[in-house]
């Protein structure tokens, strides 16, 4: 058997592989369907298989996007740098946009059922969804073009240690 044969008969055992997930997730999202006022597992079902299938979307271009980048760093290309960095910003825009609003207990008074809260350092300020979007949305820009020139100072000394 050729090494071209072998590729397509992996290839097809992934892809068959690729059902489990959406099918576990399906029977999961059909015994949550059973639950509730109005039961409906068929929708559930539904809802579940097409979770599983996005995580396979998701799951095949992060492999292969991966591989990707990998190739495109050894060439010494900028734009995979650019690309990591763009997404190490949006990371960095969510986490502060998450994070926003987030009270810090002071005092707390703890009994056999655990402990509550008695003081919060900043009044208990919760912040609303739409001001932790809106500290994304602000963030964004700023960490981009940062994690933009980080990635370039990266590739250059890469480049120049690949030289030496």
């Amino acid at each position: 058997m050729t090494q071209q044969n072998q590729k397509k008969e992996m290839s097809k055992g992934i892809y068959f592989l690729m059902l489990i997930p959406i099918l576990m997730f399906g029977v999961l999202g059909g015994l949550i369907g059973f639950m509730g006022d109005n039961p409906d597992p068929l929708s559930g079902f539904l809802w579940g298989a097409g979770i599983g299938l996005a995580v396979c979307v998701i799951t095949f271009i992060g492999m292969y996007g991966w591989e990707w980048i990998k190739k495109e760093v050894e060439k010494g290309r900028l734009l995979p740098f650019i690309i990591i960095g763009v997404i190490a910003a949006v990371v960095v825009s969510a986490y502060l946009g998450m994070s926003l609003g987030g009270p810090s207990c002071v005092e707390s008074d703890t009994d056999n059922r655990g402990s509550s809260c008695v003081e919060y350092a900043d009044d208990g300020y919760e912040a609303t969804g739409d001001q932790k979007w809106d500290k994304f949305w602000s963030t964004l820009p700023i960490t981009v073009i940062i994690a933009s020139l980080i990635a370039v100072i990266v590739r250059n000394q890469m480049e120049k240690d690949k030289k030496k």
